[in-house]
């Protein structure tokens, strides 16, 4: 394809505001649009709070990304921008295209790049090691340049950075505040610009404020045997704490996920914590099991972890037998899958898994997560408990090695269970590890830099199996693919997670937590965490959106 010329510029444009009282008035507001060959184009944001003020388009936090409304393409461009950073100590903001991003101030305080195009995925570097690029509170200018297969980065007329990058688009472009106030001046881009893909259709279940809850974490989502959709995730009360008065709530939906039902409470025990949903379909009886973690609401993690708290963290379970309209009382199952010196302890968060092939065919297994005091520095192991004879009992399986937590499974067409793990390695990727026996043991942990993102959870699903070498047995992944918890990113490997060529990003910015789930009719739902937590967000795409190649 041609590369397209074209050239976009972010401007500010006043209006006349109603303004209520004892007489009407009208006061002028701006507000900021892009404009190109003369059209206004809305400003594009993920996240919210970037406003208008004296000429400026400011924010500040660690969700907002504002996104300009044309991708790169594969040829030439000059992109500028007058930019004024504050709180910039200890902040990560920066320049992003695609899933990369160059950075005015990292944690250790020296510029950073990290992710492609910049660096090879799961590497991440630093521009001048030790010297500042920016000054706190001063203006300056950010060009950045393609010229053939070159990336060059400009800060005030002075070359900072350099690197080659491939053929090709090189996707959306934006800024990120992330733990800053970042102040915009101006901001513009010429050359080969494309337009953007169309977004992914979403719908909103829970929102922060809404429902009687201060906020919603920890999402999970299954479709039962009956083909009802079922979104589980914890309702915290008064804040967004990991501990305190946090309940267990469901939305399900008997349409494919078109329409849901009103918020319902599964389980408020009187301020304890309930959370950490991982439902499991047992595909013979249609029952669907629900495993979760229970602790005080006065224990934190960080007590439990050490040995202070009043209590332990428990793990109960709970069953339906009518596709989620009632729930059985939740049953204390610690005894058996808990052993007495572990402390913290977490199923999943995301869903469980029945296998399907060999010796163990028809075992429910649920990821798990604990610490064990001893460990010393790094407590936090990944493991899983599994029941063989229909729910009915469960007991503990096998544990990964130390630095794994939050974890998923799916079963390999080979008969491996395959566990993709949140990691403490300071790799800026996941881990992952295999079981040959159904779970009972555990393969030597390994680093899956096809995988980059930061601490946070993420989700493996099984699309479809056939068998063994065959391209049809597609795995999907999900998680945040920027240095944040952004950039939730959607990945698939044909070769049963031997490699990830395939990558998609859903969302540019603030995404967290997030689990995956084929629904009715074959379309592929990710349930997320977006905007900085303030909504749990349902996006809806075909096998065809993830595999879809971007034009050139």
């Amino acid at each position: 394809m041609a590369s397209a010329v074209g050239r976009i510029r972010l401007c500010w444009v006043t209006g006349m505001l109603a303004v209520s009282g004892a007489a009407r008035a009208e006061k002028p507001v701006s507000r900021a649009v892009f404009v190109e060959d003369g059209k206004l184009i809305e400003v594009r944001q993920e996240g919210k709070g970037w406003l208008t003020r004296d000429g400026l388009l400011t924010c500040g936090g660690t969700g907002p990304v504002l996104i300009a409304p044309r991708e790169l393409g594969g040829g030439a461009f000059h992109i500028r921008a007058k930019l004024t950073i504050r709180n910039l100590a200890k902040s990560a903001a920066s320049f992003q295209i695609g899933g990369g991003h160059f950075g005015f101030e990292g944690r250790h305080g020296r510029p950073f790049v990290e992710g492609p195009p910049f660096r090879p995925a799961g590497d991440k570097g630093y521009v001048r090691p030790g010297k500042a690029l920016v000054a706190e509170g001063k203006a300056f200018l950010l060009e950045v340049i393609r010229r053939g297969g070159e990336l060059a980065f400009q800060i005030d007329g002075a070359v900072v950075y350099r690197t080659k990058v491939p053929t090709g688009r090189l996707g959306t472009f934006g800024f990120r505040p992330w733990r800053s106030t970042m102040e915009i001046a101006d901001f513009s881009a010429e050359g080969d610009l494309r337009p953007l893909p169309k977004p992914v259709p979403e719908t909103v279940l829970f929102t922060s404020g809404e429902g009687g809850h201060h906020s919603y974490r920890i999402p999970a989502i299954i479709v039962t045997g009956k083909s009802t959709v079922l979104a589980f995730c914890e309702g915290r009360k008064n804040s967004r704490s990991d501990t305190g008065d946090i309940n267990l709530v469901m939305r399900r939906s008997t349409d494919g996920g078109k329409t849901w039902s009103p918020l319902r409470i599964i389980w408020d025990d009187a301020g304890n914590v309930c959370g950490n949903p991982c439902p499991v379909v047992d595909q013979s009886t249609g029952t669907i099991w629900l495993l979760l973690t229970w602790n005080l609401g006065s224990d934190g993690e960080g007590g439990i972890k050490a040995g202070r708290s009043k209590d332990t963290r428990r793990v109960y379970v709970s069953h339906s037998d009518d596709d989620g309209v009632t729930w059985s009382k939740h049953v204390d199952i610690t005894a058996t899958t808990k052993k007495p010196q572990w402390r913290w302890y977490a199923t999943g968060p995301g869903v469980g898994i029945q296998l399907q092939r060999g010796k163990h065919k028809g075992r429910l297994l649920i990821p798990c997560d604990t610490s064990i005091h001893d460990d010393g520095k790094h407590p936090y192991r990944s493991h899983v408990i599994y029941s063989d004879d229909h729910g009915k009992t469960w007991r503990l399986g096998g544990v990964a090695d130390e630095k794994t937590n939050e974890c998923q499974a799916v079963e390999l067409v080979d008969g491996r269970i395959y566990l993709n793990m949140r990691s403490y390695h300071g790799k800026h990727c996941r881990a992952v590890s295999t079981s040959s026996d159904g779970g009972a043991t555990w393969s030597a942990v390994a680093m899956e830099p096809a995988q980059p993102g930061p601490v946070c959870q993420a989700s493996v699903l099984r699309y479809s199996a056939v068998d063994a070498g065959d391209s049809q047995n597609i795995l999907l992944y999900s998680g945040p693919g920027g240095r944040g918890r952004d950039h939730m990113t959607i990945r698939m490997s044909r070769n049963e997670g031997r490699t990830w060529p395939v990558a998609r990003v859903l969302c540019e910015g603030g995404s967290a937590y997030s689990c995956l789930t084929v629904l009715p009719g074959g379309d592929i739902g990710c349930l997320y965490e977006k905007d900085g937590y303030r909504t749990i967000v349902l996006a809806r795409f075909p096998l065809e959106w993830v595999t879809a190649k971007p034009s050139r």
